[in-house]
């Protein structure tokens, strides 16, 4: 008899892994035993032969927990020790990487336990096993056991410390284990448990909103039937238009008219919020003013499914708890300063949040998931990377919509969304983030990546490090992080197209085509530039980037009506940002795609000033439809002349919109198999916030399809700035390697 140490890594802690070899062991007749260590799991048995070891390590791989991902694996002969049993080892440090767990939503076995009014978890809402509920939002260190999580403050009763000992129990070693009687609790003003929520769900169908502290931070919710509740959160919050996400329980969204792929994915075990275009009645047209596109998720916990359960409507507003820009409060102290402008009605529980996540957003594009802010669910699991980097890499992120990304032995970490870095409260929780992420994972930064922007935080942060600093520029870093996720090195066409980002020139790109050929990168092809006006607040005056567009096409002065009767601009307005642009007064040369597509929305929609970041372009894709109609432009600056002339005619403004769309895809589509052609490259990437307009990113898919041309989109990290961090990792393989040429 020889023994053999089978060693397992990827996410295989906090996810019923031991247990699940325990079992599979003794009903084998295999002796050894399991281990936590500090990077993965490690099985010791006994066998007579490599192939009978190795043939269990198939075993372990084929039938492995639901919520667990093997990303390595190996066996090897060790030192004879002879086993009588199979056991389950106190977790150990041994050093190297160990994956950290996503927060999960719960299960069929769980929710099937806080229905059952006979059981002890019933309307429990910390009910979880093994299988579900809470990870990173609870953990402090690794490896994953109770004590080094934020459940350590409470005392498992004997009936909860029995099931937590018994290897044939799912709760078995689940790590927030609790219940009624020695776990969290939730609490309204005097009220606790159950009589707290249904105060709470009274309150709700009584159209007031209520903050509830989640698994991540806290949500505004209110019945999403209901206008008065959401006008009364839009007004507070400012927020006349943006879209507004829908929770309700599984067996509402069930009965939607959905795909299988869309149902796949609110159902997963990450549980997002899903874009979805589908009929539904109920729903107050204040959710989502812009489109007929709604955000749903299913009530992920057991506290969203008792409350839910106890509520008259079917649908309710789940928005994230924050001020304007500022992270989602995670703990009473700061719902009750943050949110008491919004409510004075707190459903608070006793369970710290050590990280706090806000919800994920996705969509799905050719029958996959697309995402578009990556969070709860599926932070910080990592991006395996083409290229190991040796030395641990920071990739310190962009200025909005925020990550970081720790890099080392071929995983990037990227952290949850952050947000914009524009207050002392999210720049405090991006150091925050760093540290934490830091100490969960036992790294210490090497090297620091970060953007050519001196102003940013980010920047600034990786300045203040004192260590090896690399400086990538915005959209190299936008075309890398989808390169990265899709494990290509060299010879790629990048379409970089979003809103802003400080190119090599000290102007503002945005509208970019990069070909990396042989490790030599150019740029190849962008959007013409033109003259911003007014630096950064033409970001938030597509009416006056609009001005500046027209002026430099040569088509102000001759659909001067068309301007003013749209946008509400006068005479004078339009004067004085024309003379700004010619003059060069107080302006910077800009490619942004995003700009454009904001000015040509404030011309269709009448919308000339953002109340929120792509607000004109946001309502400008909610008017698409799926007819193919398109305009047939050799540039994109002749796609403003077809807009006007459409315009002019009364043509109908959804059919405008859709032409836009579809012939700026094309365009694109052309301009990318030409470079591919002339390059003997046959790799294209997507990346950009622009490609959030999922009307773009489809058509385009299309396209492709019927092309010798294969293009690869993001499915792991978002297209818009929260891959950057990611990006500039990855750059760090090759910032050496590469000749670049901008």
């Amino acid at each position: 008899m020889k023994t053999f140490t089978i060693h397992i890594n990827g996410i295989v802690q906090g996810v019923g892994f031991r247990p699940f070899v325990y079992n599979l062991a003794v009903s084998g007749g295999i002796k050894g035993a399991v281990v936590n260590s500090g990077n993965g799991v490690e099985v010791q048995i006994n066998a007579q032969t490599f192939n009978e070891a190795e043939d269990f390590l198939k075993e372990i791989i084929k039938n492995a927990p639901p919520l667990s991902h093997i990303t390595e694996s190996s066996v090897h002969e060790t030192e004879r020790v002879l086993f009588d049993s199979f056991t389950i080892e106190k977790s150990v440090h041994s050093g190297g990487l160990s994956l950290v767990p996503p927060d999960t939503a719960i299960c069929p076995n769980c929710t099937k336990d806080i229905l059952d009014p006979s059981g002890r978890r019933f309307e429990y809402p910390f009910t979880n096993c093994t299988d579900c509920g809470p990870r990173y939002t609870i953990m402090l260190d690794m490896p994953y056991d109770r004590p080094r999580t934020v459940m350590s403050e409470f005392t498992m009763c004997p009936d909860c410390q029995t099931e937590y000992e018994n290897p044939a129990d799912r709760r078995f070693h689940a790590q927030p284990n609790a219940c009624p009687v020695c776990g969290p609790s939730v609490s309204y003003r005097n009220l606790t448990g159950i009589d707290a929520i249904h105060a709470v769900a009274e309150l709700i169908d009584e159209g007031e909103l209520v903050a509830v502290k989640g698994l991540g931070g806290y949500h505004l919710i209110c019945d999403a039937t209901n206008d008065t509740p959401i006008q009364k959160l839009r007004e507070l919050k400012k927020r006349p238009d943006k879209p507004l996400a829908v929770m309700a329980l599984p067996e509402t969204i069930e009965a939607l008219n959905i795909s299988l792929p869309e149902k796949n994915l609110i159902f997963s075990q990450s549980a997002p919020i899903v874009v979805l275009e589908c009929e539904n009645p109920l729903l107050s047209p204040l959710v989502c003013p812009m489109s007929k596109a709604v955000g749903y998720m299913t009530a992920y916990t057991p506290l969203h499914m008792v409350l839910l359960k106890y509520l008259k409507t079917k649908f309710i507003v789940a928005t994230s708890g924050n001020l304007k820009d500022e992270p989602i409060a995670k703990d009473a102290e700061e719902a009750e300063k943050a949110l008491t402008v919004f409510t004075e009605h707190f459903l608070h529980h006793n369970r710290p949040i050590h990280n706090r996540c806000d919800d994920s957003l996705a969509a799905i594009v050719n029958g996959f998931p697309y995402i578009m802010r990556r969070a709860r669910g599926f932070a910080p699991y990592p991006v395996i990377l083409p290229s190991v980097s040796e030395r641990c890499v920071l990739g310190a992120g962009a200025h909005l919509k925020s990550t970081i990304t720790l890099a080392k032995d071929g995983y990037g970490f990227v952290s949850q969304y952050i947000g914009d870095l524009d207050n002392p409260e999210t720049c405090g929780f991006y150091d925050e983030t760093v540290k934490k992420m830091e100490s969960l994972y036992g790294l210490t930064t090497e090297i620091v990546v970060c953007d050519l922007h001196p102003d940013y935080h980010g920047t600034r942060y990786a300045r203040s490090l004192g260590i090896e600093t690399i400086e990538v520029q915005h959209h190299l870093a936008h075309m890398f992080a989808c390169m990265a996720e899709n494990g290509l090195k060299d010879n790629v066409v990048g379409i970089i197209l979003d809103g802003t980002g400080l190119g090599t020139d000290r102007t503002i790109w945005g509208g970019e085509f990069f070909v990396m050929k042989d490790m030599n990168i150019s740029r190849a092809l962008h959007l013409p530039p033109v003259p911003q006006p007014g630096m950064d607040a033409a970001a938030k005056n597509p009416a006056r980037m609009l001005v500046s567009y027209l002026n430099s096409f040569g088509l102000l002065e001759d659909n001067l009506d068309i301007l003013v009767s749209n946008t509400g601009l006068s005479d004078k307005d339009i004067s004085l940002i024309k003379t700004m642009a010619d003059k060069n007064i107080n302006c910077i040369a800009t490619t942004s795609t995003g700009r454009m597509f904001e000015s040509v929305g404030a011309l269709i929609t009448g919308t000339p000033v953002n109340l929120f970041e792509a607000h004109a372009a946001m309502k400008l894709e909610g008017l698409c439809n799926d007819i193919n109609i398109t305009y047939h432009v050799s540039s994109p600056d002749a796609l403003f002349s077809c807009v006007l002339e459409d315009l002019r005619k009364g043509t109908d403004r959804q059919l405008i919109a859709s032409a836009f769309h579809n012939g700026f895809a094309d365009w694109i589509f052309r301009q990318t198999v030409r470079l591919c052609s002339e390059n003997n490259v046959t790799d294209a990437v997507i990346s950009g916030g622009v490609f959030q307009n999922i009307f773009i990113v489809r058509r385009l898919v299309s396209l492709f399809a019927q092309s010798p041309v294969r293009l690869s989109l993001h499915s792991k990290v978002p297209p818009n700035d929260g891959c950057i961090s990611l990006g500039q990792a990855f750059f760090a393989n090759f910032h050496k390697l590469t000749n670049i040429n901008l």
